[in-house]
């Protein structure tokens, strides 16, 4: 399979800059409100995936490149030398810049395939520890602190705001799978009063779908939330609190925004689960 693409990518002419941007865009509807993603890291993204389709890169190896890139990131964050920081955030940076690399290429030369989805999901490891990895480095450095750590836990306090940060952070996305899961297929078909059966969809357009699960933010308040959920705002504020040396209170914010979040959605959900179940009793 692998030397059928690489035979097409030698015998066709490689795609120009306006078509690997052309097929990006069932996602522009999703990122109109995401700023950072939108102006700064898609258009290096766009120009990445250029170049890496004329030096015969694939999908795959971009993704397995994404991952190690993520790795390096992870090892320069915690270490205790300063001047690994910065290397360190860099890093995260250009490992998200892959991650629209990968998909970019298999849209672009068609080479999207089961393989590929699994090894796009796989890296986003890189997420799951990113807040814990950020007590790390409040830890292994209290001068990029705003507040001193209270006298009583030390700079151990820090670790524990990154793990309990990490938690709940990934304690949201279970709950939004669960209901992606159990409910939402059915809560959605009540709303809409037209059934679709998952299993016929194939897998290319349920990814799209999950782009267009919610409806487009248009107030503020929206527009800020989706930007909050996205890792292109959390380097992108992590480069400021930096800069600032203020990343306890980076630090502090998503933990108060994850565990409210948290704690809102599990209301919200379990108030449509209930409404769900009693219109499918309603309608037997």
């Amino acid at each position: 399979m692998c030397g059928r693409i690489e035979d097409n990518m030698t015998n066709s002419t490689y795609p120009t800059l306006q078509k690997i941007c052309d097929t990006h865009a069932w996602k522009r509807d999703y990122e109109k409100y995401l700023p950072i993603s939108r102006f700064a890291f898609r258009p290096v993204g766009f120009l990445l995936t250029w170049i890496a389709i004329r030096i015969g890169l694939t999908s795959e190896a971009v993704s397995w490149l994404s991952g190690v890139i993520g790795l390096m990131a992870y090892l320069c964050l915690i270490s205790s030398q300063e001047y690994l920081l910065l290397v360190g955030i860099g890093l995260l940076c250009l490992f998200n810049l892959l991650d629209c690399v990968d998909g970019s290429i298999a849209r672009t030369m068609k080479t999207e395939n089961p393989y590929g989805r699994f090894l796009d999901s796989l890296m986003g490891w890189v997420d799951i520890g990113f807040w814990a990895l950020i007590g790390i480095v409040v830890y292994h450095h209290p001068d990029l602190l705003y507040f001193s750590y209270p006298k009583s836990y030390g700079p151990l306090f820090w670790l524990a705001i990154g793990g309990l940060t990490c938690y709940f952070s990934n304690l949201l996305g279970y709950v939004e799978m669960i209901f992606d899961q159990s409910v939402r297929g059915e809560w959605n078909s009540i709303r809409t009063n037209c059934k679709t059966d998952s299993k016929s969809i194939p897998k290319n357009e349920e990814v799209k779908q999950a782009y267009h699960r919610e409806t487009p933010p248009f107030s503020l308040v929206r527009i800020i939330y989706h930007n909050l959920k996205v890792r292109e705002t959390h380097y992108f504020l992590l480069v400021i609190a930096y800069w600032g040396k203020v990343i306890d209170l980076l630090l502090g914010f998503f933990l108060l925004y994850y565990f409210l979040n948290t704690i809102f959605l599990i209301i919200i959900y379990s108030s449509r689960g209930k409404q769900t179940r009693s219109d499918i009793l309603h309608h037997k």
